[in-house]
């Protein structure tokens, strides 16, 4: 399952995932990753799909599968530091990382219901920023940021 584990790590961890870019990153071979996308189909039901044509086109992950939601499996697999599975074949996690993307997935949680509570309706769904890319995240970080820096009243002390 080692391998499954470090391919669907390089399939979220890579920008535009191609079987070359996840031999690359993982040292794993092409039929090894071959293997692991089958059995990440097959066994655990993961759905992934391919993105343009043969040649050019990149892998995606369209649903979790055995993994319900894919939050806590998600977490797990960017915190797997791909660099260091390369180089030895273990699963070490990055605990760091591991803490930090919880945390965050907290405080987003905790964000998302207070503003339930205040009437609001968030329209984007924690799995839909799950498929956004590092760079599309941080754009709109930098815009929801932007947003409410200008639009903010300023508060008057009272005389």
């Amino acid at each position: 399952m080692n391998y499954e584990i470090a391919v669907l790590a390089a399939l979220i961890q890579l920008e535009k995932p191609t079987k070359p870019s996840i031999t690359e990153k993982t040292g794993i071979s092409d039929q090894r990753v071959n293997l692991a996308i089958k059995n990440l189909r097959d066994i655990l039901d993961v759905h992934i799909s391919r993105v343009g044509s043969n040649k050019t086109g990149f892998y995606s992950i369209d649903s979790w599968g055995a993994f319900e939601s894919g939050r806590k499996i998600l977490r797990k697999v960017r915190a797997l530091d791909l660099d260091s599975y390369k180089n030895n074949r273990t699963v070490i996690y990055d605990t760091y990382r591991l803490k930090k993307l919880y945390s965050d997935e907290v405080k987003l949680n905790n964000y998302r219901q207070s503003l339930r509570l205040e009437g609001f309706h968030t329209a984007t769904d924690a799995t839909d920023l799950d498929r956004l890319s590092e760079s599309e995240r941080k754009k709109l970080r930098e815009d929801i940021k932007e947003k409410f820096t200008h639009h903010c009243p300023s508060s008057s002390s009272p005389a």
